[in-house]
């Protein structure tokens, strides 16, 4: 559980790292019911960037069960389980560990989706997985 709470901390941190994405201007902000639709139960690999490490992941977003489940991989060689709260506070998705709620604004663009910090940086890049 230490090391869960380690790399979700990590995830969340708002510590930009030299490894980046921009968000493309084809990208439309989603509400939260357009976001559901798109993501709800499916699979999608996922690449963060500013957690100071090299985060990559396997997650299902899950409103049923409001959490964000899978596995992360930590600078290609550490795998850990990801089961994290899920919820919202108003166009923004939130994920929490520990301590308070972290969220984002989701923008969509074909089959990807974006989480988008309050200072426009793209926090992850999520590919639905056919």
């Amino acid at each position: 559980m230490k090391l869960l709470s380690l790399v979700v901390a990590a995830t969340f941190s708002l510590a930009m790292s030299a490894w980046a994405e921009d968000l493309p201007s084809s990208a439309k902000k989603a509400s939260m019911e357009e976001f559901k639709t798109f993501a709800n139960g499916k699979k999608v690999n996922v690449i963060i960037y500013d957690a100071g490490a090299a985060i990559t992941a396997s997650l299902v977003w899950n409103w049923k069960k409001k959490q964000i489940i899978g596995e992360a991989l930590v600078n290609n060689k550490t795998k850990i389980k990801v089961k994290v709260p899920l919820t919202f506070d108003g166009d923004k998705a939130c994920s929490q560990d520990q301590g308070k709620p972290v969220c984002h604004l989701i923008y969509i663009d074909n089959d990807k989706f974006y989480e988008v910090r309050d200072d426009g940086k793209v926090h992850a890049t999520s590919t639905l997985v056919q």
